[in-house]
């Protein structure tokens, strides 16, 4: 009795023994061969076994560049995706599984953004490990706005109030029905990298975080060499896509180059200061709010940096001190406010 039952599954079992032999022993793929084996997973032939163990074994070997980039064409080939007819759309993305040590204003960022008039998109989850943290969904949940709408009125919602946000429960379809394996691994893997490279919109201008320095060339090279003009990767919060009030190291991707430098916020103006610890959803929720509404500055300058940080990735000013009194003027004005409201409707 054959052990698989087709070609793509003997193409696999090669594939697996040859990616399973450690650091310095292990082959690496190329873009097509490395979307051919995430294919293979999503299939209904692929074993929970061969999941786990081909995650086990990209954990070990690391992934480059080309095979970054034919996980995200599977991811993506295998997902919902949308196409908001808007002009200057951002995308924006942090972890999906949220955060665990740092209070969560991505979200009021992105509303500042949207609230000057840039088209945002985000995405995110709920319930993966290895954090199992507040996400972007559960917050925007916690202000009353849906965070789980099918792909098709996510594109809408952009398109009608400059901001929408697609939760992989109802767009990543592939990824997703892997989800109960990774929630059984407890570990990090090249699909939660991956998730942060997603560009489900077909956006030209992306931010994303990464947990650690070492990843960050390998992100923007892998996320822009599939279309994008800039994307911009931050060291972020809880790898996330938000700066600290600190100096963050920052890898940039424009025309086909990656340039590193340094974004501190008292090079614009603003004091260093400790990012305020994780809370709930609900607690986050009643921060940005107040944030937001003018009535608790207590996190107004680390919303308004990274305001500031997402309108001149955009091209909307055309520096960050311009960003950045622009961002003051947008929640100074109510605007931002004004805008959350509009997202509640």
């Amino acid at each position: 009795m054959k052990e698989f039952s087709s070609d793509a599954g003997e193409r696999f079992r090669k594939r697996l023994i040859a990616t399973a032999k450690g650091r310095h022993g292990a082959k690496d793929m190329g873009r097509e061969e490395a979307k051919e084996a995430l294919e293979f997973l999503f299939s209904a032939e692929a074993h929970g076994a061969q999941v786990g163990a081909f995650l086990t074994a990209m954990r070990f070997k690391s992934a480059k560049v080309e095979e970054l980039m034919g996980f995200l064409d599977a991811m993506e080939g295998a997902a919902t995706l949308i196409a908001p007819k808007v002009e200057g759309l951002l995308n924006c993305n942090g972890p999906y599984d949220g955060r665990k040590k740092a209070l969560n204003l991505s979200v009021a960022a992105a509303i500042v953004t949207a609230a000057a008039g840039v088209p945002v998109v985000l995405h995110s989850n709920t319930g993966l490990p290895p954090k199992n943290g507040v996400t972007n969904a559960q917050v925007l949940e916690s202000l009353g706005v849906a965070a789980a709408r099918e792909p098709k009125l996510v594109e809408s919602d952009i398109e009608r109030k400059g901001l929408g946000h697609l939760h992989a429960h109802r767009y990543l379809h592939g990824v997703e029905r892997l989800k109960p394996i990774r929630q059984m691994l407890f570990y990090r893997s090249f699909l939660h990298a991956c998730e942060v490279m997603l560009n489900p919109a077909g956006a030209k201008r992306t931010l994303i975080g990464a947990a650690h320095e070492g990843f960050m060339e390998r992100f923007a090279m892998a996320a822009g060499q599939r279309g994008q003009e800039r994307v911009l990767v931050v060291q972020g919060l809880d790898g996330g896509d938000e700066l600290p009030l600190a100096p963050t190291p920052v890898a940039e991707y424009r025309d086909g180059e990656i340039k590193r430098y340094i974004l501190a916020p008292t090079d614009f103006g603003l004091s260093e200061a400790k990012h305020h610890r994780c809370e709930s959803p609900a607690e986050t929720a009643r921060r940005t709010e107040a944030a937001l509404a003018g009535t608790d500055d207590a996190h107004l300058d680390a919303i308004l940096f990274n305001g500031a940080v997402r309108l001149h990735l955009s091209g909307r000013t055309q520096s960050l001190e311009a960003g950045l009194e622009l961002a003051r003027e947008i929640v100074g004005s109510g605007r931002a406010m004004a805008k959350l409201r509009e997202m509640r409707g």
